[in-house]
């Protein structure tokens, strides 16, 4: 409309995402206990038989001066073990119930059958290490091999807006580093700059960074798993590169496009962030699920989001949990972001966020074409009113449009919110077998070139008029706007009697399976994410 909200974005190079989001003038626990199930992982089912040496580290009563390989010569500092080069297979080993000030920064690289082990031994607390504002607390720079367990990490420093990580793997110029694990690591109490841009240096909980500019450089092998990141600013898991330029999807991008391959992030929780939840970028069949998100975007200069992909290929993001989001810089639980091909949102519950449930976004410099958005809740999200600019739960804006983009057996209950959908594109993107609940006394959807069919719309005025199939009625939902997390996410359910039940319309590669898990109908679909029998 000629007018640009002031607000801001983030991710590489925030002069793109800030345009984006400028541009963005919208016309209008863990399981659920049915068929869901946390896959194995090769993080849970990591060597625990430690093939090397074993070092031994008791920040209390070592003695630097000591052999380091049993616990009765082990040594007392961070300083001691980072004068080691570690062999295949060699270990690190902190006393629980002890606490390590400064970085550990260990030389020396592990492989994938031999790996280098970083975790506690002794009983009592999970050691920890306290890095005190340093630029990282635990830093493994140009080194591969290395899975992380068992232990505390937090790096709080002066509020002085600098750059600071809890875990941070770093290669530059390094090729491609293979297999990292950090698995039921608690990080916390990381602050410092709302900066994620890739060129720029990065604060975090859990980061995996690929730089230079001479040597291309990735990761193959990223699995972060049961870990809590918590107080952290900027994001709280994430990998970032700068090796992300390719002609059709991120021409803004530096360098070659270098993939992040075999990336699993699963079963983290994550609370009180300043910025993003989970990032995945330059992944290529990446996987993010089951994680909780919540509280994010708390302290930021720009827009951020709970849970996204960026300039990725296939990425999948399932079964997480995403909630209380903050209104401003506004945040949504879910984005489509810049630069992605083919990606997947499904069994997603997002609720009770401060902004809204779900942004399609490619920016000036960036395409994004694929998206499928399938079998996910979004409850009681909100819309945001910035002056007089409305942007709605879900959400196509951003200079580029979001193209292919098929939003298919979702639920969108809002009964908090004016404006349920919108577009700022003459872009035909299809909405099927959905079903929308806005307030009472009305709630809108402005999408005039979105080809809406086959969607159930309760409090929506006027109704897409192309949707020649709509259903204008309560879809008795068993308990709906009740659920406090993705386990009690039952009250989408559908009654017996429910006009939802056997309306919707099918869908080519559907997914195979509902929000609850269950096996889709044969028959016609239900319209929602519940494609079981009614619920009496």
């Amino acid at each position: 409309m000629g007018i640009t909200p002031s607000w801001t974005r983030r991710n590489h190079g925030a002069r793109h995402r800030t345009r984006a989001f400028r541009a963005l003038i919208l016309a209008a626990g863990m399981s659920l206990g049915i068929a869901f199930a946390i896959p194995g992982g090769s993080a849970l089912a990591a060597s625990n038989a430690l093939s090397g040496k074993q070092y031994y580290l008791d920040c209390g009563a070592g003695n630097d001066a000591a052999a380091g390989t049993a616990t009765g010569t082990a040594w007392r500092t961070l300083a001691r073990v980072n004068t080691v080069t570690f062999q295949p297979g060699d270990s690190i080993l902190l006393r629980r119930g002890t606490t390590c000030t400064g970085v550990l920064q260990p030389k020396g690289s592990g492989t994938a059958a031999t790996p280098n082990v970083i975790s506690a031994y002794g009983s009592g607390a999970r050691p920890a290490i306290v890095g005190g504002g340093a630029r990282a607390a635990v830093y493994l720079y140009n080194v591969q091999g290395w899975e992380i367990r068992h232990l505390d990490i937090s790096n709080q420093g002066p509020a002085d807006g600098g750059a600071r990580v809890g875990i941070y793997v770093l290669l530059e110029n390094y090729g491609t580093g293979k297999h990292y694990e950090v698995d039921d690591v608690k990080v916390h109490d990381v602050n410092g700059c709302d900066c994620l841009q890739p060129e720029l240096e990065n604060t975090g909980g859990i980061l995996f960074k690929a730089a230079g500019s001479t040597t291309p450089t990735g990761f193959d092998g990223i699995e972060v798993s049961l870990n809590t990141v918590t107080g952290v600013d900027n994001i709280g898991i994430g990998t970032l590169s700068q090796w992300s330029r390719r002609s059709t999807f991120y021409p803004a991008g530096a360098n070659s496009f270098v993939p992040m391959t075999n990336v699993h992030i699963f079963a983290n929780k994550l609370d009180n962030l300043g910025g993003d939840g989970i990032l995945v970028q330059n992944g290529v069949d990446s996987l993010t699920e089951y994680n909780v998100v919540d509280g994010f975007g708390l302290r930021a200069m720009a827009s951020h989001a709970g849970i996204l992909a960026f300039n990725s290929n296939r990425p999948v993001i399932q079964s997480n949990e995403v909630t209380h989001g903050a209104a401003f810089p506004p945040s949504f639980a879910f984005s489509v972001d810049a630069g992605n091909s083919n990606i997947v949102y499904q069994y997603n519950f997002s609720h009770d966020n401060d902004g809204p449930f779900m942004l399609f976004c490619a920016f000036t410099g960036s395409n994004t074409d694929g998206a499928t958005i399938r079998y996910n809740i979004s409850q009681n999200d909100k819309d945001l009113l910035l002056g007089t600019f409305q942007i709605p739960v879900v959400a196509h804006g951003c200079d580029n449009p979001v193209t292919n983009l098929r939003f298919y057996n979702n639920v969108v209950y809002s009964p908090v919110s004016n404006a349920l959908s919108g577009s700022l594109h003459a872009t035909p993107n299809t909405f099927t077998n959905n079903i929308f609940a806005g307030r009472a006394t009305g709630s809108t959807i402005t999408d005039p070139a979105g080809v809406y069919d086959h969607n159930l719309y309760l409090n929506v005025s006027p109704v897409p008029p192309a949707d020649s199939h709509a259903v204008t009625t309560d879809p008795l939902f068993t308990k709906p706007g009740t659920a406090s997390g993705i386990a009690s996410a039952l009250g989408y359910r559908l009654k017996c009697g429910s006009p939802a039940i056997g309306a919707g319309v099918a869908i080519p590669d559907n997914g195979g399976r509902d929000f609850y898990g269950l096996g889709l109908p044969s028959g016609p679909p239900n319209m929602g994410a519940y494609q079981g029998s009614c619920v009496s």
